[in-house]
């Protein structure tokens, strides 16, 4: 094997399964990720997937809506089952924790099955030899501006622990002055302002966002009875000024739709929504939706300017009665 390998933005992966040749994506790997629900543009992330000549391979726990298209499902182990080195999400509190029990069946980790799949593809690194908990000791051993010996230590003991940087001479930031540079000239905007985005063209009148919900982190724990009911349904939640525009009524059927999809929920009117603004949470597995499409399906591929970043939350849209 030789050239360096095609990179590809998972924010455009529907185009990436129906429209990059030369040679054509033909094979697909999921881990950690539901990209028929969660990934933008829906409609054409599931035409890529149902792709005849696409080999799908689904390493998983349960049967999402990813998994649904897999030409293989390997069974996943939970974090019961396997070591593993955890940082928080908006915190940096870092945990190392044991495996509770055995794996089940013949589940296996991420780590398991990448360095089987790297031992069947002759790639000779000395790493994927090791187990899991010989991989985190090996990442701990290693010097590291965030931690001292002493927080290491404490680590290493499975203790909750806060990393915090270490004061050093040897820390910059990578910029030119070794600065944070809020006037950067190097870029075509050089101070940041306020700029008219993507969905403003759309032509669209309510500004779409997909928010989150506390009972559910983008589509995982669907599969939970119990919090997914918490939830009640996939709804839209619409000022009472746009819907009494559009005579609309609270708990009523609508379609959410622009160029790109057309999505079914039911309606709430709240006051906690601005004019203008309608918003729906959480990203909801197929089986437990109103319609045959999620929120995704209203979502862009395009990139964000600068960063690259996905555009999830730049979308307008039209709501009428189904």
């Amino acid at each position: 094997m030789s050239g360096e390998p095609r990179l590809i933005s998972m924010n455009q992966l529907g185009a990436a399964l129906t429209e990059l040749t030369d040679p054509a994506v033909m094979s697909l790997y999921v881990y950690h990720s539901n990209p028929a629900a969660i990934a933008p543009d829906q409609n054409a992330v599931i035409r890529g997937l149902e792709r005849e000549d696409l080999f799908t391979v689904v390493h998983e726990r349960f049967l999402t809506d990813t998994a649904r298209y897999a030409d293989i499902v390997l069974p996943a182990t939970s974090s019961l089952e396997h070591p593993d080195l955890y940082r928080c999400y908006g915190s940096y509190h870092a945990q190392r924790c044991g495996a509770v029990i055995k794996p089940l069946g013949e589940a296996k980790s991420n780590w398991e099955v990448f360095s089987l799949l790297a031992t069947g593809m002759g790639w000779e690194k000395s790493f994927f030899s090791l187990s899991a908990d010989e991989l985190i000791e090996l990442l701990l051993s290693e010097e590291n501006l965030w931690r001292s010996a002493a927080v290491t230590e404490r680590l290493r003991q499975g203790e909750p622990i806060i990393l915090t940087p270490l004061s050093s001479p040897k820390k910059q930031w990578l910029t030119t002055s070794g600065k944070i540079e809020i006037l950067n000239r190097g870029e075509i905007e050089p101070l940041p302002r306020l700029l008219q985005t993507h969905a403003e063209y759309d032509g669209y009148p309510l500004r779409l966002q997909p928010a989150t919900t506390p009972f559910a982190l983008n589509s995982s724990f669907y599969e939970q009875d119990d919090l997914r009911l918490k939830q009640n349904c996939m709804e839209l939640l619409i000022n009472r000024v746009d819907a009494e525009a559009r005579r609309l009524a609270d708990g009523q059927r609508v379609a959410v739709f622009n160029d790109r999809g057309n999505v079914c929920f039911a309606l709430q009117i709240s006051e906690r929504v601005p004019v203008g603004t309608v918003v729906t949470e959480g990203v909801w597995w197929g089986e437990f939706i109103p319609g045959d499409r999620g929120v995704n399906a209203l979502t862009s591929q395009r990139l964000t300017d600068g960063g690259r970043g996905s555009t999830l939350y730049d979308v307008t849209v039209e709501v009428r009665a189904v």
